[in-house]
Order: C-alpha cells, then sequence, then structure tokens
C-alpha cells in the first residue's frame, strides 16, 4: 500500500473543501518508459507562480528543402500506399534532380560554376544584385524537448507533527529522485555492484477538494497520453533550503522554523497534438483508399464473371461482347 503524506495538515479539511491542492504519486520504475506499483502519494498545497508551461518545435533551415519539399509530394502518396524507404527516397532525390534542373533557368555548367567559386556568387551579387537561391525551408525536426515544470514550496510548520510531515516529505522526494545500487554486491555497492536502479516515475494532478480533478488546468500542464494514463515524470532537479532567509532559526525539538524546497520535474514523453484536422486528414485518406479497392474488387469481380461465362464454342458469347 502506497504511504500517504500531506502538508499543511489543514490541507483537506472543512475548512478547506473547495480549495486547490497538488497531488504527486511516485511509482517504482521499470525501464525509462513504464512504471508499476506506487510507493508514495504527496498532497501538498499549490505554490504561487507554479502553474505555468511552455512548449517548443524543433525547426531547421536546410538548402535545397523547398526543392525536395515540391518533390516529395510522391513520397507521401508512396508512403500512404505502404511503400518501402528505397522507393520513397528514390521518388524524392529523383523529383528533386528535376525540380533543380528546371528551377533556375540556367545551365547546368552555370550552377557548377557558381557553386564551386564563391567569386563568382560574389560577382554576381556586386556586378548584378543578384543572390543565388538556395531554395532554402524550414524542415521540422521533432518535439524541441520534454517539457518541465518547477515548483517552488515554502514550510513553515506550526507544530511538531507538522515539522515531521515536512521531513518525511522531504525524505520520500529525496528518495524517490534518487538511484539504488543494484545487482550481485549490492551490499557493497560503492565498489561492486554493477548498476544503478532507475530512480521513480512521477504522476501530477491539480485536484479541487471535494470534487476532483481541475481538467481546465491538467489538460495543459498534466495531460494524458493517447491510451489515457497520464504522463509520468521524474525529477530532475531537488533543492532544499533550511535557511531560507539568512537567519538560523530551530524550534526546541531541532526543527528548523522554515524550509524551502524546490522540486523540477521532467515528462518522459513528447505532448502531441489532438487536432481533429489530422483524424479527419487520415479518415478521408482511408475511405479513399477503401473506395479504391472496393472499385478494384468489383471489377475483378466482373472480369471474372465474364471469363467463367465464355464458351468458344457458343456463337452467342461473342455477341454479347466476349
Amino acid at each position: 500500500m502506497a504511504t500517504y503524506y500531506q502538508y499543511p495538515q489543514s490541507l483537506k479539511s472543512k475548512e478547506q473543501a473547495g480549495h486547490h491542492y497538488l497531488l504527486i504519486d511516485s511509482y517504482e520504475s521499470r525501464n525509462a518508459i513504464t512504471a508499476t506499483k506506487q510507493v508514495s502519494s504527496i498532497a501538498l498545497y499549490v505554490p504561487p507562480n507554479s502553474l505555468q508551461t511552455s512548449y517548443g518545435a524543433n525547426y531547421e533551415g536546410l538548402d535545397n528543402a523547398a526543392l525536395l519539399a515540391a518533390a516529395g509530394e510522391k513520397s507521401r502518396q508512396l508512403f500512404e500506399q505502404g511503400a518501402g524507404v528505397k522507393g520513397i527516397v528514390a521518388a524524392v532525390t529523383g523529383g528533386a534532380k528535376t525540380q533543380t534542373a528546371q528551377s533556375a533557368g540556367i545551365s547546368t555548367a552555370a550552377q557548377k560554376a557558381i557553386a564551386r567559386s564563391p567569386l563568382v556568387s560574389t560577382a554576381l551579387g556586386a556586378g548584378a544584385g543578384l543572390a543565388v537561391n538556395n531554395h532554402m525551408a524550414l524542415v521540422y525536426r521533432g518535439p524541441n524537448s520534454f517539457r518541465s515544470h518547477t515548483f517552488n514550496f515554502s514550510f513553515f510548520p506550526k507544530n511538531e507533527d507538522e515539522s515531521d510531515d515536512v521531513k518525511e516529505i522531504i525524505n520520500d522526494l529525496r528518495n524517490g529522485m534518487l538511484p539504488r545500487y543494484t545487482g550481485a554486491g549490492k551490499s557493497n555497492g560503492r565498489l561492486s555492484s554493477p548498476f544503478f536502479k532507475m530512480p521513480r516515475m512521477y504522476e501530477l494532478d491539480l485536484l479541487i477538494d471535494g470534487i476532483g480533478t481541475n481538467n481546465y488546468i491538467n489538460d495543459d500542464m498534466f495531460p494524458r497520453n493517447s491510451k489515457g494514463d497520464r504522463i509520468k515524470h521524474v525529477i530532475t532537479n531537488m533543492t532544499v533550503n533550511h535557511d531560507p532567509n539568512g537567519v538560523v532559526s530551530f524550534h526546541s525539538n531541532g526543527a528548523p522554523v522554515q524550509t524551502n524546497m524546490s522540486l523540477t520535474f521532467q515528462e518522459t514523453e513528447f505532448i502531441t497534438s489532438k487536432d481533429a484536422v489530422d483524424d479527419r486528414y487520415e479518415s478521408a485518406i482511408n475511405q479513399n483508399i477503401s473506395r479504391q479497392n472496393q472499385a478494384q474488387a468489383a471489377a475483378d469481380a466482373f472480369t471474372q464473371a465474364r471469363i467463367a461465362g465464355f464458351d468458344p464454342n457458343d456463337p452467342s458469347t461473342a455477341r454479347r461482347g466476349f
């Protein structure tokens, strides 16, 4: 059974009904993409300036990419028809050569001369006011990176129990983000263990006490993947400061008066589009392929029927068009 922690103690009291809180669930990791059993669940207040995120896309400007794009429409058709990689590459490169030959309006020899000599290119620019068209286009290279979320908490324990809660929360998060020795000889891991065990994975959820998930925020901050599961995170940075104000202050039991904790979580999956346009496009392609297959099947059936009905010794079949 997963261990449960919360701060403050009043977080889910009747007085806090309807208030938001952040739930951090940790799971044992099986590998880089799979988690297993749940280990702990931590409920914390929502710190200020923490519900923000960003999205990035990776594009690269490449020479001759415009020509390849113009020639690549054939590759899309081949891809949709299930063609192999060699066929797609041949279609693109062959089309690009044709596009290149037709695009510049100058001889192949002149193109080669310009490519070999920067002086020729400079002369064109200075003498004729011309610049060589490198046919550049922005090429999509995929998502920029896995998103990160940072939360900065400040703990002010009101009593000994809350001090213990803060200590246990910090210990659990620290243990969850750090690796363990594993393999033969792990009891003396520093010298003899051959491996580190991957730390835990985490699910984050913004909840409204007494109501449930806040989908307005979670759909943006902590969305679900294509399988409907909450996207997992790992902790990439954890900072704990028991002396945030430069003044060392402790309670009588030795617990610090204030502890600040910063956590940075990073997602383990890319966020992908849920735009219905993509679905409609794929549906149209599938419907078109289905219609083509049905038409071909009908034509084949008609041909087979005519062949089956043909009798070379019966002149009437010839009159029917056989």
